[in-house]
C-alpha cells in the first residue's frame, strides 16, 4: 500500500488544488488553512521534494509536465521509506566526476535526488522527472536523451532515445524493475524494453536498484536474467531461490541498512 503518510492531509489537498489550478499563493493557501506562510513554506518543500510541485516566488506552480505526473508521485510514495534506503546506498557507489545513466522509475529517480551535494559529473537520462531535478543541478552535465515520451511512466523511449544513448558510455547505470525472481528481471511492457537494455549495455557497472517489495513476483515482459547485473541493491535480503541465481551469475548483492 502507499506510504501515505509522507504528505500529510493537508499537503494531500495543497497537490489536489494544485493539479486544478496550476498555480497556488503561498498567502492564500495559508488564509485558506487558517495557518502561518512559515507552514505553508514548509509543505511547498516537502511537496518538491516529493516531486509534486515546484516552488517559485510567491507561491507553487506544477512541474514542467505536471498534470502528467500525478501517477508518478502517487507510485514514488509506494515503499518511499524503502525506497529511500535503497537510493541512499546506491548514490554512495557515485565518484563526485562520475558520468551516470539514471533508468526511468520512481527508484531510480530516488538515486537521482540523494546524490551528494559534491557530485559534478554527468547525469544521462531519459526520465523527464529526473530532467526537471538537473534543474537545480547547475553544476552537474546532464544529458536529456530525447524520444517518445511515455505520460504515464514520464520516460524518453524509442528509436530516437537508443540511437542517442548508444553513442554515450557511462561508469554506472541505475537500472528498475517492476519484479524480480529467481529468473531474472521483468517490467510491466514490451514498450521499454529496448531502450532499458540498451541502457545497460551502455554502462561499465549495471546497478539494479529495487525494494525487496519487487522481490518473487513477476510480470509481463522478461527484461534480462541477473548476467549483465553487476551489482543488486535493495532494502532487505532476498529469497533463497535469488539468492542462488545471484550466486550462479556473480551478481553481488548489497542490502541497505540504513
Amino acid at each position: 500500500m502507499p506510504e501515505t503518510e509522507q504528505l500529510t492531509t493537508r499537503q494531500r489537498e495543497i497537490t489536489r488544488r494544485l493539479l486544478e489550478q496550476g498555480f497556488l499563493s503561498t498567502s492564500s493557501l495559508a488564509t485558506s488553512f487558517g495557518v502561518s506562510d512559515m507552514t505553508i513554506r514548509r509543505d511547498a518543500r516537502q511537496l518538491e521534494k516529493a516531486g509534486a510541485a515546484l516552488i517559485v516566488h510567491g507561491g507553487l506552480t506544477l512541474p514542467p509536465g505536471g498534470r502528467h505526473t500525478e501517477g508518478f508521485v502517487q507510485r514514488a510514495r509506494v515503499d518511499a521509506r524503502a525506497k529511500a534506503r535503497v537510493a541512499r546506498a546506491c548514490a554512495r557507489l557515485v565518484g563526485p566526476q562520475d558520468r551516470v545513466l539514471i533508468d526511468a522509475g520512481t527508484t531510480a529517480y530516488e538515486v537521482a535526488r540523494v546524490l551528494a551535494s559534491s557530485f559534478e559529473g554527468t547525469l544521462i537520462t531519459h526520465s523527464a522527472p529526473v530532467i526537471q531535478l538537473a534543474l537545480r543541478m547547475p553544476r552537474v552535465t546532464t544529458i536529456a536523451l530525447g524520444g517518445e515520451l511515455l505520460l504515464d511512466s514520464q520516460a524518453f523511449i524509442g528509436d530516437m532515445t537508443v540511437s542517442n544513448i548508444g553513442v554515450l558510455r557511462a561508469e554506472t547505470a541505475f537500472i528498475g524493475a517492476a519484479a524480480v525472481n529467481d529468473e531474472g528481471l521483468f517490467i510491466e511492457r514490451n514498450l521499454e524494453l529496448r531502450t532499458k537494455r540498451t541502457l545497460m549495455r551502455s554502462a561499465d557497472r549495471v546497478v539494479l536498484a529495487v525494494t525487496a517489495s519487487k522481490m518473487s513476483s513477476s510480470e509481463l515482459v522478461h527484461l534480462c536474467d541477473f548476467e549483465p547485473i553487476h551489482l543488486l541493491v535493495t532494502d532487505a535480503p532476498p529469497p533463497e531461490p535469488i539468492r542462488r541465481s545471484l550466486a550462479a551469475s556473480g551478481t553481488d548483492l548489497l542490502v541497505a541498512t540504513d
